[in-house]
């Protein structure tokens, strides 16, 4: 094959055929990164990106019977023409119309159920869903049912968007196929049932959780996407700054003591966990983690997931743990005192112990040990520091524009009446939804304990003592981290906002 190739041109000269684009399946579109766009005679039209990759051009005419013409375009808009071809909602239009003819649901026996969603379309509509939803880098989906029909969300960037809707009479089917993929019963309606699907999507593994709950207008289905490869990532990437980084590295460079990272679900807690297992040697050092459930599973790392079901809690597999000869020890989360008892233990005994806690801020990580019964000695003893963080969306590079704060953001952010600061955001474009955003980055609070902070933790101090100490040592708060993004260019005020609390400055 020896294709005539022209040069670069734009993909607006082409009207793409929504058929031909699907001649080629989705994965190997993005596989490959080229589309079909057109066909004539015995010719098919390709898109790609320049350089045009030969093997890519024999995939398609083994896959097509034609002969293939590569057509140069810019990779942006090739991207963006993938996606509208191929976004969930139109990959899931389809089925949702083949279904609508099918009558689904007329038996509710089990037997006939099973039957029933297994039929093409509902599967079709389950894979679209959950494919778009990996395809969009979305951490969460959720199928709620709501009235007159099933409502389908995305959470994108840590913000739920609505997909699509699902109409109330094959609502039914598509739930037990999310069921039966998971290995759940899909007899049982009344109980909040968890399961578990490994899919491969784009050459990797990525992990679903599944969680069901009845309610008032029926079965609603949440499923947590587990990105194994995108959990892995550099300390340098999870947007500490460099003293922030530099105070991190120090804590992980001791032989022994425990290092806490608190915030709500959904924060970043276990990236930063996985981060900082990566950086630590695992070749000569015995790395054990007890976690709920195993997010990633790294080279070299000895893993334990638990299961309540035959009493291996964080608690006993922490007690099994120690008896293994291990140098580091990453426990899932401290919830209670058992628990907690343990790992403060073992940090004392010549381990570096790593956990999460859930605490609004990284001083209130104290309290919350004292809470559950640790002695103040043994919390000043063992603790090196807590890092608190949250997650904030970051302006979309592509549709980026600057503009002048407003006297009130100006009063937010600490600025001077004469500074000439300017402050970014997203217009929005099709890069990114129109939203202004694309991807997220970590607003971090890092406090290390020193022998100050040791000797009020040993006086058990109010919180607020303790942060005001901390403070004075150069620890920047949650607030003050997030207004450096916003001075940067990387977040807006709005954003930041959001998810921490800045008071005026």
């Amino acid at each position: 094959m020896n294709p005539e190739i022209n040069s670069q041109i734009s993909l607006g000269e082409y009207k793409v055929n929504r058929q031909v684009a699907r001649m080629l399946p989705e994965d190997v579109v993005r596989q490959y990164n080229v589309l079909p766009i057109k066909i004539e005679a015995d010719q098919i039209y390709v898109a790609t990106a320049a350089p045009v990759n030969p093997s890519a051009m024999d995939h398609v005419k083994l896959q097509t019977g034609l002969r293939v013409k590569p057509v140069i375009v810019p990779e942006k808009e090739l991207a963006r023409v993938i996606n509208e071809q191929f976004s969930s909602a139109q990959t899931a239009k389809q089925p949702i119309v083949d279904m609508m003819f099918r009558e689904l649901m007329a038996s509710k026996a089990a037997e006939e159920e099973v039957r029933e969603v297994e039929e093409a379309p509902v599967v079709d509509l389950v894979y679209s869903i959950i494919r778009g939803a990996v395809g969009e880098g979305a951490s969460d989906v959720h199928l709620e049912p709501q009235f007159p029909e099933m409502r389908v969300r995305y959470r994108i960037s840590g913000i739920l968007r609505d997909v699509m809707t699902v109409a109330r009479s094959i609502e039914p089917a598509v739930v037990s196929r999310i069921k039966l993929l998971a290995d759940m019963d899909i007899t049982e309606r009344r109980r909040p049932q968890d399961g578990h699907i490994t899919i491969s999507a784009d050459g990797r593994h990525i992990d679903l959780r599944v969680s069901t709950v009845r309610t008032a207008g029926g079965e609603k289905v949440v499923i947590r996407i587990l990105d194994k490869e995108a959990m892995l990532i550099d300390l340098s990437s999870l947007g500490l700054n460099s003293e922030q980084q530099r105070v991190l590295e120090s804590f992980i460079a001791h032989p022994y003591g425990m290092i806490l990272v608190s915030g709500p679900t959904g924060s970043g807690k276990s990236t930063t966990l996985y981060a900082i297992l990566k950086q630590l040697d695992s070749l000569t050092q015995n790395i054990v983690t007890v976690e709920n459930p195993v997010e990633y599973q790294m080279p070299g790392i000895n893993q334990i997931q638990v299961n309540p079901l035959i009493d291996l809690t964080f608690a006993t597999a922490l007690r099994t743990i120690l008896r293994q000869d291990p140098d580091i020890v990453m426990v899932g989360e401290i919830r209670d005192f058992e628990t907690a008892d343990i790992a403060i233990q073992a940090a004392l005994t010549g381990h570096l112990v790593l956990s999460t806690i859930h605490t609004n801020d990284a001083p209130g990580a104290v309290v919350r040990l004292l809470d559950m019964g640790i002695q103040p000695f043994l919390i000043a003893s063992a603790v090196l520091g807590v890092i608190a963080q949250r997650l904030a969306r970051t302006i979309c590079p592509e549709c980026k524009e600057y503009y002048t704060p407003s006297p009130a953001d100006r009063e937010l952010l600490g600025l001077a009446e004469d500074d000439p600061a300017t402050l970014a955001r997203g217009r929005g474009c099709e890069f990114c939804r129109n939203t202004g955003y694309r991807k997220r980055t970590g607003i971090f609070e890092i406090f290390e304990i020193d022998d100050d902070i040791r000797r009020l933790v040993l006086a058990q101090a109010p919180t607020s003592e303790i942060e005001k100490a901390a403070l004075a040592k150069g620890m920047k708060s949650l607030g003050d981290s997030g207004r450096e993004k916003v001075l940067q260019g990387i977040s807006t005020l709005d954003e930041v906002r959001r998810v921490v609390y800045i008071g005026k400055k």
